[in-house]
């Protein structure tokens, strides 16, 4: 079931604390699986590096607000950490920053911060029965479509191919996932699709650096048109991703609800002035790419807090907006 856009709603929100707009549905617990856009300390809690935030933001991210709206907490899982340290205390957030949809060694029996991994320790945690009356959020794919522009900036020729087959097998990992969490017993589940890569200020500086680094036209062609191509990466990815929900639908007879972040982050983008915001294509704090803070800044009025990343006020944006369609069903 996809999202329908909610502009009308959302504009004018003044950018506070972001409130609940309808009740909806009472869910017992909230379930979240991802990558840094909802990650709030499993891989600062897992490095134990004090330079690794808790949030790759300036503040609640999205699924946090969400699940303070549905009057629920959510915090790390903490899945990784040894059971000496947990003591059996473990949390409700999945999400690591950097997870991938798939498990890059082919082994599952190894631990690491992907989705299978994810879902894997949630269910081993939960006796594998996953607790019918909870809200299950799979919000991923961002990353493998970073991937995938990658292949296509350092790759040859055969770089789309390439690029499209890190894709399929990204949404089958999904698919997999999702189809596990629902023999398990899973009843309410979200999946989020993934943003505009090609919108986010991190594709403008890649761009940048591969066309200082051409050597070559396809190379130069691809510099020069990488958000275009990126737009298109991260659209065949949400296009499958959509199929597979379908699929799975049809299968299970179990009714997935479908958020469309892509369309949102867009929105936002091309009608910046109307939400209030002064800059939608700079970030706040250039940290992955080591160019320290944007003095221009102003974490309120900015769409983007780093070059990956929403500020907190655009995750509140994005809750709301997820809110709303949960209390529509």
């Amino acid at each position: 079931m996809k999202a329908r856009s909610l502009r009308k709603l959302i504009t004018g929100l003044a950018f506070g604390t972001a409130t609940a707009v309808a009740s909806a549905q009472d869910y017992s617990q909230i379930y979240v699986f991802g990558d840094s856009l909802s990650d709030n300390g499993n891989l600062h809690a897992v490095t134990q590096d004090p330079n690794i935030p808790e949030r790759f933001t300036n503040g609640a991210v999205a699924v946090e607000v969400l699940a303070a709206q549905l009057g629920l907490t959510l915090s790390p899982s903490y899945h990784l950490l040894p059971p000496e340290v947990t003591l059996g205390n473990y949390g409700n957030n999945y999400a690591i920053a950097g997870a991938i949809t798939t498990d890059e060694d082919g082994n599952l029996a190894t631990p690491d911060i992907n989705l299978p991994t994810q879902v894997g320790a949630f269910l081993q945690i939960h006796g594998f029965q996953a607790p019918q009356d909870a809200l299950y959020v799979v919000m991923i794919g961002g990353n493998d479509i970073r991937a995938a522009r990658s292949v296509l900036v350092d790759g040859d020729l055969g770089a789309r191919r390439d690029a499209n087959k890190l894709l399929k097998k990204a949404i089958r990992s999904v698919e997999t996932q999702l189809s596990t969490l629902i023999s398990a017993g899973a009843q309410h589940i979200v999946v989020v699709n993934a943003p505009d890569i090609g919108a986010i200020p991190e594709t403008d500086l890649v761009a940048a650096q591969a066309l200082a680094n051409a050597d070559n036209i396809r190379d130069r062609i691809v510099a020069k048109k990488l958000e275009k191509f990126t737009r298109v990466l991260t659209a065949v990815y949400n296009g499958r991703l959509s199929a597979a929900v379908s699929d799975i639908e049809d299968a299970t007879g179990i009714d997935i609800i479908e958020y469309d972040l892509f369309n949102f982050l867009d929105d936002a983008i091309d009608n910046y002035q109307e939400y209030g915001y002064t800059n939608n294509t700079d970030a706040c704090v250039y940290a992955i790419t080591g160019g320290g803070y944007n003095p221009e800044c102003n974490f309120e009025t900015f769409v983007f807090f780093d070059e990956i990343h929403p500020t907190a006020v655009t995750h509140q944006r994005a809750a709301l907006e997820l809110h709303q369609l949960l209390s529509e069903q």
